[in-house]
């Protein structure tokens, strides 16, 4: 009876315990502290990425007016959340097998900065269900596995923002439309619009609608090098600045190139993107219904 007695109790505790266990390792980022996180450098195929961290907004190392789509920002906070809580299951112990999971030289290198601390791993390929990714420390011979996506989460091509404006319409009070030779300008007093320069003319609400619903959904369809030159903003086809409550955006559309894409910048922060010439010209028709 008391063998009995021992082996049950041996079943239902520690033997259990350890099967449940079995492959289970602590997790080498348990001291990852998503509020502490300063920075986060990623080397993709040699490419290298930066993302600087101050206070809950995230931005692009060297590209201060840039910052993180509000997607991917939040997909990023969600995955640093769990990296250092989640359980983590060694795959394997061998390191000449790193190249077959994808944790050697070749996977996404990842390097967490948390004040004095740092935290790097290497991404390798996801489990057969996508649901997993296998991960190393760079110094290690093991390769572990997590239940999180690392590749979708810090593998991502393109991280800036593509959204060019965000701003309620309903605050916006006036409207300046800026040509190469002309200018003119609609203004909302006592909540009707009307035109105010050169001269007087009437406008419908619905028409203004119409201007300042293409501005608050313009997005990039590319970023391109953020180089001036060879772009045609110098010399404009049009520039938009709408000012208001808590408003002051500009856009200043460019030469249109191949892919019918058009160069068009911003005035507060000086981005340069690339819209579709479908966008361009749907905004030039809304201002040309304008008069």
């Amino acid at each position: 009876m008391i063998v009995l007695a021992v082996f049950a109790w041996l079943w239902s505790g520690p033997l259990k315990d350890w099967q449940k266990n079995n492959g289970q390792e602590k997790n080498f980022l348990a001291a990852v502290d998503p509020a502490k996180i300063d920075k986060i450098t990623i080397n993709k195929a040699g490419q290298t990425t930066e993302l600087d961290k101050s206070g809950d907004s995230w931005t692009l190392s060297g590209m201060k007016n840039f910052h993180i789509d509000p997607t991917a920002a939040g997909a990023l906070n969600s995955v640093l959340n769990e990296i250092g809580t989640l359980p983590i299951e060694t795959a394997s112990a061998n390191a000449q097998n790193k190249s077959l999971f994808g944790t050697d030289d070749r996977g996404l290198k990842v390097e967490i900065k948390q004040g004095a601390a740092t935290f790097d791993f290497i991404a390798g390929k996801s489990s057969a269900d996508g649901a997993a990714t296998y991960l190393a420390p760079p110094d290690s011979d093991k390769t572990y596995q997590i239940a999180l996506d690392l590749n979708g989460i810090f593998g991502r091509d393109e991280w800036r923002d593509s959204q060019i404006f965000s701003f309620a319409p309903e605050r916006a009070e006036k409207i300046r439309f800026q040509y190469p030779a002309s200018q003119f300008i609609v203004s909302r007093v006592n909540n009707v619009w009307a035109g105010s320069a050169p001269y007087k003319f009437s406008v419908s609400a619905d028409k203004i609608s119409g201007v300042l619903s293409v501005l608050q959904n313009l997005t990039a369809v590319k970023i391109p090098a953020q180089i001036f030159t060879g772009t045609g903003l110098e010399k404009h086809s049009v520039i938009v600045q709408v000012t208001g409550e808590g408003i002051d955006n500009t856009i200043m559309i460019g030469d249109c190139i191949k892919d019918n894409l058009c160069y068009a910048k911003t005035a507060a922060s000086d981005n340069i993107y690339l819209i579709s010439k479908s966008d361009r010209d749907a905004l030039n028709k809304k201002i040309t219904d304008l008069k």
